[in-house]
């Protein structure tokens, strides 16, 4: 009997062993989400740029690389003169979005007009504790769950106004709930609009 519950308990021995060797670190996990970036960009022909452009328009594909957050951001309009001030409250619409490492042919969007649960989601800027959801209860609050983040309320910091509309690859560090402790991996907003 003994010899059986020692076989047993080295099998159980190895099989955590494996398990455990066979999970990816955080370390791996960022290590596969760079290279799953650097590899989009190339297939894109993104231009990457390391300061923020002065005259605060982009070139097609330019994209300005913020080195705080590891968040790409390309403004595509910088919105009208009512700039978005912390404190307020801002709307947000995504479209053409995408998990490009686990679902890349899967486009998601929140602009569906008179349908309730795919409302624009808000947060209130400044407030860093209103960009991120846990709650997936209802499915407003999923794609809440999916795509609020902290990196979505980043390019509010290069003085936007309302109606402004960006395109941002955010990385799982600084994106949403489901991206920092479920998927691991970036997401692109093809384009995310705000209003206030």
């Amino acid at each position: 009997m003994k010899k059986v519950i020692s076989v047993i308990s080295a099998f159980m021995g190895l099989a955590i062993i494996f398990a455990a060797c066979s999970k990816d670190s955080y370390a791996d996990k960022l290590e596969k989400e760079e290279k799953a970036i650097k590899q989009y960009i190339k297939e894109q022909g993104f231009i990457i740029r390391s300061d923020y452009p002065a005259s605060r328009v982009f070139a097609d594909k330019e994209y300005f690389k913020d080195t705080d957050t590891g968040i790409y951001i390309h403004v595509i309009d910088s919105g009208n003169k009512d700039k978005i001030k912390k404190g307020d409250k801002v709307y947000m619409r995504f479209y053409d979005t995408r998990f490009f490492m686990s679902a890349p042919d899967s486009i998601y969007s929140n602009d569906r007009p008179n349908n309730d649960e795919f409302a624009a989601m808000n947060f209130t800027y400044g407030n860093s504790g209103s960009y991120i959801s846990s709650d997936y209860s209802s499915l407003g609050g999923y794609y809440m769950y999916m795509f609020l983040s902290p990196g979505c309320a980043r390019p509010l910091d290069f003085n936007l106004g309302d109606k402004a509309e960006v395109s941002i690859l955010v990385p799982f560090a600084n994106g949403s709930y489901d991206q920092q402790y479920y998927r691991y991996e970036p997401i692109l907003f093809g384009r995310l609009k705000y209003t206030k």
